[in-house]
């Protein structure tokens, strides 16, 4: 049995969005090419995803909502075309049973690792999931696919701390929104700042309540490559996990803060992912905790497939003395992979960093 278990159909191209929309079915297609390239596709187990029951919907949105977008659905599929619900997220006619069955594959994964014996799991679906809020869509996003996952493993099988990592480069305020108040619910996001969504996303919201010191965002300028990336994990993400000592590890992975994404400004580069996602590995070994991965963003296919290949690639590994014997992953199509990518301005990452650490700090005594 391989380490990581591999969460995926092929119905997932089937929302539709407008021809040049960046979320398009064609990410998928281009990622199912690398893992099959990449001979990585071999080495994994698949598990098979069902639609999500409506208690696991309705465990992070509002009965109302779920409703309301089975009917645009059945409108999209009267008109046989596609329908707009904000400014840049739409559904076609398979749009809402593809978001069921997108949300379903997270409590499949959730169940992988939980009961069927995997130490990770990695969920490639859309459409994506971390900006959907309780009662609308948002930013490419139906329902919030981790946020369900999460709230379904505390649900069924008891959990009480479990950690969310988002590594997007737009801030995952979905899922912010819906841990808020939440100390059950770890939620780090980095992200690039100020960006998309506007004027969310600052390192002083940092939860409400009994949540409050549990929401942790790391917004980085423009020009934040694998250098503060790196740092930033190794200074503030390590560190709180070590301390709240997770039994679930999420990661929202989207792989548009790669430098050659159209829709962001940092500068990740594929060996940064590759690294970042050895962090995580290791991280979770520390704290002995599965760890559950769901595909976000990420609209450059080819660094797209790359990142993702990279990421399983190091995730499927068990432990890290094997870790060290990976080659980095130089592509699906050969080439060299870059050195790591610096920072346009290493002091202001710095900076932010070290203001983050003190904000948390009050929080948090590996922080201080």
């Amino acid at each position: 049995m391989s380490n990581l278990a591999l969460v995926h159909k092929l119905e997932f191209q089937k929302h539709l969005t407008p021809e040049a929309h960046p979320e398009s079915p064609e990410r998928l297609a281009a990622i199912d090419e690398a893992l099959h390239r990449s001979e990585l596709i071999q080495e994994l187990s698949r598990l098979e995803p069902s639609q999500a029951e409506l208690d696991d919907l309705t465990s992070v949105h509002v009965q109302s909502y779920i409703e309301d977008l089975e009917e645009k659905g059945k409108r999209a599929s009267e008109q046989k075309g596609l329908l707009q619900l904000d400014s840049d997220t739409w559904m076609s006619p398979e749009s809402y049973s593809t978001a069921k069955l997108a949300a379903g594959a997270g409590v499949e994964a959730v169940r992988g690792v939980l009961k069927s014996g995997y130490t990770r799991s990695f969920v490639i679906v859309r459409p994506p999931g971390h900006h959907a809020l309780p009662d609308q869509p948002m930013g490419f996003c139906l329902f919030n696919n981790v946020a369900i996952a999460a709230r379904h493993a505390q649900r069924v099988y008891g959990l009480k701390r479990v950690m969310i990592i988002d590594w997007d480069v737009h801030h995952g305020n979905g899922t912010q929104d819906m841990f808020y108040n939440d100390p059950s619910v770890l939620f780090v996001s980095f992200h690039q700042f100020p960006f998309w969504p506007p004027n969310i996303g600052w390192y002083t919201e940092d939860g409400n309540g009994d949540g409050q010191g549990y929401n942790v965002n790391i917004p980085l300028p423009a020009g934040t490559g694998d250098r503060g990336y790196l740092a930033a994990w190794d200074a503030i993400v390590k560190p709180l996990c070590l301390e709240y000592k997770p039994e679930l590890i999420f990661l929202s992975a989207g792989f548009d803060a790669h430098q050659a994404d159209p829709l962001g400004q940092q500068q990740i580069s594929t060996s940064g992912y590759f690294l970042l996602a050895n962090r995580l590995a290791e991280m979770a070994e520390n704290v002995n905790a599965p760890v559950v991965g769901f595909l976000e963003g990420g609209y450059n296919t080819r660094s797209l497939a790359d990142s993702v290949v990279a990421t399983i690639k190091v995730l499927n590994t068990a432990d890290k003395s094997q870790r060290e014997n990976i080659q980095p992953f130089a592509g699906i199509y050969g080439g060299e992979l870059p050195a790591q990518t610096k920072d346009r301005s290493q002091h202001m990452v710095d900076e932010r960093i070290k203001e983050i650490k003190k904000h948390m700090g009050r929080y948090w005594k590996c922080l201080r």
